[in-house]
């Protein structure tokens, strides 16, 4: 999409004219000038039009560009000009922009980025700070690639002092994981909670150059929280898979109700109870999502999971139940989300645009599809392209102010430096719907085969549980065998009590019931 803006830039050309009076060198020494004056936007400017000038000079004209728009506060119209710098794989004219490439990732995102940095730049193009951005933009791709000693060698190259570590530290944890290493793991996932929590606590409010950018700051806060809470979660997750279940339970439990990650955990923590055989605990776990607090919560595998906890406990008329439920709730969403998904194969932007009015949406809703896509585009992630999206128009906005400072108030918005930014930001819009789109396209493929596995789940559930009532009623298995399938008394920690239960949900008491039910297994027919 950067080449299509390459051949916009010739129609600008005879509104420049004007400008070219000026030696191209001399327009990059005025840019500079500027730029070491703090005169930022001023400094883009005058290198923009040596670019034009000339095209010996046009690396670094675009790489001073570049950074005269990043420290102007303007990151997603600097995005194009960094890009194409890269592209033009002039080494001085590279370190230029890559003295920034930290700052603008934390902006802009990772994924725009990903390519270029590593088609284009190398490990020792970039000083030791801003180094730490390739080497996680390496780590992840590697991460994604299977490569997971790469993945765990490149995040060891990172600075503990940048800002991008802690992301660092959640794809090292990952690789540790599925290395199998679990000390390390936990090491790290522990570490990112930490670091992201101290993160938190020092970021304020402040000037980013000559624009001030207010949605940085949330957005920095947001995607700290979420971090946080997903480490915390890496934490449960692993001491899980090395069946140390009590703590993973204690682990689960550091998690903030308040995340949108604990509507996930909370699932978690019912399989957690389940491996232990505590069936009363799963089942308590899981009736929290009958709470009005969590009707916006659309996961399939949360009645797998309480069917499979029923059938646990020899209930067949509550398994039963809960299947038809299943069949019910879960059918005509599935039909619908196979359908979209086969009528729009070719069009991301359909995608991003049902994403995009999802999120702006109300959270609780009664739309299924809107449910869905809830898990995943109320994300930092899906949210953060958003405000890209909306960041676009703000500085569209300041860039007009910025020009009618220096160009007085006869400039133009249509001509010139500002109208080429305004093609560059059309330019930027459709790389984020682009991103966003497939985002969200591939998300409801996911979840689409993941309802896909769970209808085959339910399935067999169904004809386990009525091979197991023939089994009771025929064969008249022995009462030793059957109760092996019984439930385990849960137990209670010191910070847990046993309370009667009303039929009213209290939001301080989600996620901690328990039911009363005592086990069929076992139990002779009369």
């Amino acid at each position: 999409m950067v080449r299509q803006l390459q051949f916009q830039y010739r129609r600008w050309i005879p509104a420049l004219i004007v400008c070219l009076s000026v030696p191209a060198q001399a327009s990059l020494d005025q840019a500079i000038q500027a730029y070491d004056q703090g005169k930022y936007f001023q400094a883009a400017r005058y290198a923009f039009q040596a670019a034009e000038g000339s095209n010996a000079q046009k690396a670094k004209a675009y790489a001073w560009t570049s950074a005269g728009l990043m420290q102007a506060g303007l990151y997603q119209s600097a995005l194009y000009f960094f890009i194409r710098t890269l592209e033009m794989n002039d080494l001085p004219a590279k370190r230029v922009v890559l003295k920034h490439s930290e700052s603008l990732m934390l902006r802009v995102g990772s994924d725009v980025l990903r390519n270029p940095l590593i088609r284009y730049t190398s490990y020792n193009d970039y000083d030791p700070r801003n180094r730490s951005a390739f080497l996680y933009t390496r780590s992840r791709e590697s991460l994604l690639k299977g490569n997971i000693k790469d993945a765990i060698n490149e995040v060891n190259g990172m600075s503990v002092q940048s800002p991008l570590f802690p992301f660092g530290l959640m794809v090292r944890g990952t690789s540790f994981a599925i290395q199998g290493n679990q000390n390390a793991a936990l090491s790290d996932y522990k570490k990112c909670v930490r670091i992201a929590d101290q993160s938190l606590e020092g970021l304020d409010q402040r000037n980013e150059g000559e624009f001030v950018n207010e949605v940085y700051i949330k957005q920095a806060e947001t995607q700290l929280d979420d971090l946080k809470a997903r480490c915390q979660a890496g934490v449960g997750r692993v001491l899980y898979q090395f069946n140390q279940f009590e703590q993973a339970e204690i682990a689960y439990d550091r998690i903030s109700k308040d995340t949108f990650v604990w509507t996930d955990i909370l699932f978690e923590q019912a399989w957690n109870a389940f491996a232990k055989r505590e069936y009363n605990r799963s089942l308590g776990k899981l009736v929290s999502y009958k709470s009005p607090a969590l009707q916006f919560v659309f996961n399939s595998e949360v009645d797998v999971l309480r069917a499979q906890s029923y059938l646990a406990l020899c209930l067949y008329s509550d398994a039963n139940k809960v299947i038809n439920q299943f069949n019910a709730k879960y059918g005509r969403i599935g039909i619908e989300l196979n359908r979209f998904l086969n009528q729009n194969k070719k069009s991301v932007l359909v995608f991003y645009q049902k994403g995009k009015n999802a999120l702006q949406g109300k959270l609780h809703t009664k739309n299924k599809m809107n449910k869905l896509l809830n898990r995943f585009v109320r994300s930092p992630y899906f949210q953060n392209l958003v405000q890209s999206e909306n960041q676009v128009v703000r500085e569209a906005a300041a860039m007009k102010r910025f020009d009618q400072f220096y160009a007085g108030k006869y400039a133009n918005s249509k001509k010139g430096f500002v109208g080429f930014l305004n093609q560059v930001l059309k330019w930027r819009v459709r790389t984020i719907q682009r991103i966003g789109g497939t985002f969200v396209r591939n998300s409801l493929i996911d979840h689409h085969q993941i309802l896909l596995s769970d209808f085959d789940k339910i399935a067999f559930i169904k004809l386990e549980m009525l091979q197991r009532a023939k089994d009771r009623l025929v064969y008249a298995k022995s009462e030793s065998e059957m109760r092996t399938r019984g439930n385990i008394e849960p137990s209670r920690r010191d910070d847990q009590y046993r309370w009667g239960f009303n039929g009213e949900f209290w939001n301080d008491e989600i996620g901690d019931y328990v039911f009363g039910l005592e086990s069929e297994c076992g139990k002779k027919e009369s």
